[in-house]
């Protein structure tokens, strides 16, 4: 997954480098990290939504996602949606919504897509549409993307891997998927991107063929970050993620991908595959895409969605013990912006990162309290 400017825009880009992870660095020397000791788990990627009736059934026709549970908020308006790349053999839901999805959702081992519905915007006219993150005015003025009053561009995309990149995106296109990009145009020959029906960046990428029998996985969530350095210890150090791979373009940009991984899916792999491993593993990867330079600009901020104009919201893991992770997090020194105990929903935590993302933690096997899904007495 690289970052892809549309095709068509100059600059020079050549000298890629791999730096090997070895895996005596993968996770640094220190003691476990907070995220390890509460078994945190990357498990969704929030997108908003104008219209459920239109981009619920294109996940489920265009890539083969399932709904795999639903919440109704009344007295706040709006709607959540989760949907899943299910894997073979793996019993779903047999009821959307039910105690048995809520309790499936919040144990999963797998990732989300939540798609957030904020009620009346299918509706409204004058409702301007959401944001992928993809236009911005850190970009170069001759860029179709170029936002002149717009923000730096922040979040990017999620992608599948597929066994063959060509033969999924013309059949995408047949099926009337439009296309930001084709795996030949660009300088990044053999990657794609589609367009959902809110305008957001799904990346088709090549896997190791023939290691699943599903057609394709969810296989990475794509944030833009102000300081790399910063940003990997955060996910790495204090979320328990492993950095698998670092691919660097001189003198422009660098990707950072950070996996969940089991002590097995560790020890199994031999130091110089290690980078392989988001195009061999079914979870998704945290692909961090830092543009050289940004982290010495103070100025500098990217746009994390849930200003205007809005778009993704955040990431989100679910953990072990939330209320003592939180403590452990907040001694840390790590920035809050809703402790479990805030407000009126229990059983889940906002945390900022290092670029200000929001990253949600949620108590493993928790339920909502039902008082908040029933309709405001009149």
């Amino acid at each position: 997954g690289a970052v892809v400017v549309a095709p068509g825009v100059s600059g020079a880009r050549h000298g890629v480098s791999e730096r090997a992870c070895a895996q005596s660095g993968l996770d640094g020397a220190m003691a476990m990290s907070i995220g390890k000791k509460y078994n945190a788990s990357l498990q969704q990627c929030m997108l908003r939504i104008k219209d459920p009736k239109v981009s619920v059934p294109f996940y489920e026709q265009h890539f083969g996602m399932k709904l795999v549970h639903k919440y109704d908020f009344p007295a706040f308006k709006f709607s959540l949606y989760f949907m899943e790349m299910p894997r073979d053999g793996h019993a779903l839901p047999a009821e959307v919504p039910s105690p048995e999805s809520e309790k499936y959702l919040w144990t999963m081992p797998g990732c989300t897509l939540e798609l957030t519905h904020n009620w009346g915007t299918e509706s409204d006219p004058d409702f301007k549409g959401y944001w992928s993150g993809n236009h911005g005015k850190d970009l170069p003025e001759s860029s179709p993307l170029y936002m002149k009053d717009g923000p730096n561009r922040g979040f990017g995309h999620f992608a599948f891997n597929v066994d063959d990149v060509y033969a999924t995106s013309a059949e995408l296109e047949k099926n009337g998927v439009r296309m930001q990009k084709r795996p030949d145009e660009g300088r990044m020959k053999g990657l794609a991107f589609a367009l959902d029906p809110d305008g957001y960046w799904i990346e088709i990428v090549q896997r190791e063929a023939g290691l699943f029998k599903e057609p394709r996985n969810l296989s990475q969530v794509m944030m833009r970050v102000k300081d790399g350095a910063k940003t990997v210890e955060f996910y790495r150090d204090i979320m328990g993620m492993t950095l698998v791979r670092e691919m660097v373009v001189p003198n422009d940009f660098t990707n950072f991908f950070l996996m969940n991984l089991s002590e097995e899916e560790k020890t199994a792999t031999p130091e110089d595959e290690v980078s392989k491993l988001p195009k061999r593993l079914w979870q998704p990867a945290l692909e961090l895409t830092f543009n050289h330079g940004t982290d010495k600009d103070d100025a500098f901020q990217v746009h994390t969605g849930n200003s205007d104009p809005q778009g993704f919201g955040h990431i989100g893991f679910i953990v072990d013990d939330l209320e003592a992770m939180c403590k452990e997090l907040e001694a840390a020194g790590v920035p809050f912006v809703k402790k479990p105990e805030d407000g009126k929903m229990r059983g889940l935590a906002f945390i900022s990162d290092p670029s200000g993302y929001r990253v949600e933690l949620i108590q493993r096997a928790m339920a909502i309290d039902p008082e908040l899904l029933k309709a405001p007495s009149p």
